[in-house]
């Protein structure tokens, strides 16, 4: 006699279960695993690729399903598909040590990105480097959420490394820019830099802007259009743009952002406050007419074999593997003083292969 196996059943395998429990009844939905959290964090968009089914049941390893009254009662609606989202919004899902692990590895580095992006170091204006953002906020004490999203936490993560590591961190600025007719362009100069604490750039009276700008932001009365460059904290992105949509809702004002980050800020108005072709300054001499140099500022990167300088490590580490320098590496084993690199375009390759030692 042949066996004869079910053919009424579907087998759910590699399975991740969902449960609610309301109005004192328990819902399970049967999902994949991995796809319940990037559903949740909205990286999954498609719900196809989420659920197994669409069954709703009371219990996935015994398939019960729930009933339509149940649902009803619980619920609100019959509808499959809507309950299945309620249930993927509200419901406890059971996660695996391994997937534990891996998701609380991606928000550690989404954190970490977050700040990257958006700080700074105050002395500098340079942006930060990762590990450096790790280490600060491990020393911190700083631990991630696994029910929170990464924004969320890398934002009171930057509030955190401010208080604590002023001088070290913090939040890098932004660079907007407000269009306006020309006849509004004093008070929001004002408000601005008295309520927003801008720092104003540049301004332009009678820009010359393009048709597409002018359709944006048309001159109100026939005036002029102005623009207004400033930096400015991302804390005050809310205020300028309820000043661009609600105070001048009704006169044209548009409100633009040009960099989401401003590095180097520091550096830069230290260097532009310095007056081109100055001469530095010499130190006055002391007595017995001795002047006192300053220390030489550090030229980047050196080589000690062939006595020459570079500007940048790309330049260093591509002359310590050329042949320039390897020659100039057997040249000081035997004691001999490094060639510059015109004299050794004048060697021929006999000698530069077969070094015998000879000057």
């Amino acid at each position: 006699m042949a066996l004869k196996l079910p053919v009424g059943q579907k087998r759910l395998t590699n399975v991740a279960v969902v449960r609610m429990k309301t109005h004192g009844i328990r819902f399970e939905i049967a999902c994949y695993k991995n796809k319940v959290l990037n559903w949740r964090e909205g990286i999954e968009k498609d719900i196809e690729e989420v659920l197994q089914t669409e069954t709703v049941f009371t219990n996935v390893s015994k398939a019960i399903i729930a009933k339509e009254k149940d649902l009803q009662k619980a619920f609100g609606t019959v509808d499959l598909l809507e309950i299945c989202k309620k249930i993927l919004k509200d419901g406890d899902v059971q996660v695996s040590d391994r997937e534990r692990e891996v998701h609380m590895e991606g928000l550690w580095k989404d954190i970490v990105q977050i700040i990257v992006e958006r700080c700074v170091h105050p002395q500098t204006g340079r942006q930060l480097t990762a590990p450096t953002v790790e280490s600060a906020l491990k020393s911190t004490g700083f631990s991630v959420q696994p029910d929170q999203a990464a924004k969320r936490q890398a934002l009171k993560a930057m509030e955190t490394l401010e208080a604590k590591m002023p001088e070290s961190f913090a939040r890098a600025k932004m660079r907007l820019q407000m269009i306006c007719p020309e006849s509004l362009l004093a008070s929001i100069r004002k408000h601005v830099v008295e309520v927003c604490a801008a720092k104003i750039e540049s301004e332009s009276h009678n820009p010359g802007a393009s048709a597409e700008e002018s359709q944006k932001a048309p001159a109100a009365n026939g005036d002029a259009v102005a623009r207004i460059t400033f930096v400015c904290d991302p804390s005050q992105y809310r205020e300028l743009d309820r000043l661009a949509t609600v105070v001048y809702g009704a006169e044209n004002v548009s409100l633009q952002v040009l960099t989401q980050t401003v590095l180097c800020e520091v550096a830069t108005q230290i260097s532009s406050d310095l007056p081109k072709g100055a001469p530095p300054e010499r130190p006055a001499p002391a007595a017995g007419g001795y002047v006192a140099e300053k220390p030489s500022a550090k030229k980047g990167f050196r080589c000690s074999v062939c006595q020459v300088d570079f500007e940048d490590a790309a330049a260093y580490r591509a002359h310590c593997r050329s042949e320039w320098h390897n020659f100039n590496l057997k040249r000081k084993v035997k004691g001999l003083p490094p060639l510059s690199e015109e004299d050794f375009a004048e060697v021929g390759l006999d000698m530069r292969e077969g070094f015998h030692g000879a000057d």
